[in-house]
């Protein structure tokens, strides 16, 4: 099965943090045997945003190491699409999380996230 993932459960799974939920984990580790894990380019943008500001240890540069590393990461692109997807969302989100939600949406797979508004709103499968 594929999933895309959030900003901090990418951090928290390569960092092993016990922050990241089992069912997230587990997730992440299915796809090490079949499936893919994507990851929206604003997720990387943030990822970038929140290394510079010192808000994680995870450099952008070890985060692309370890994407590159693995078969199971891939990156997916903010485009036209995306956006004509995330224009389709009417519930309220900040704009980061409406342009994950409509990547996920896009890409037909759950998302994987921690953050409470965006599972609530029920725009899109949460794992966590």
């Amino acid at each position: 099965m594929d999933y895309l993932t959030d900003t901090h459960p990418l951090v928290w799974y390569f960092m092993e943090d016990e922050r990241l939920s089992l069912k997230a984990s587990n997730a992440f580790e299915e796809t090490l045997k079949e499936g893919l894990i994507l990851v929206p380019t604003i997720v990387l943008a943030e990822l970038m945003y929140i290394a510079q500001k010192g808000k994680t240890v995870l450099t952008f540069a070890e985060t692309l190491t370890r994407l590159e590393m693995y078969e199971n990461f891939e990156i997916v692109p903010l485009d036209v699409d995306v956006l004509k997807t995330a224009d389709t969302i009417s519930v309220d989100l900040e704009m980061h999380d409406r342009l994950i939600v409509a990547t996920a949406l896009f890409s037909g797979v759950p998302l994987i996230t921690k953050d409470e508004t965006i599972a609530s709103a029920k725009v899109v499968e949460t794992i966590w």
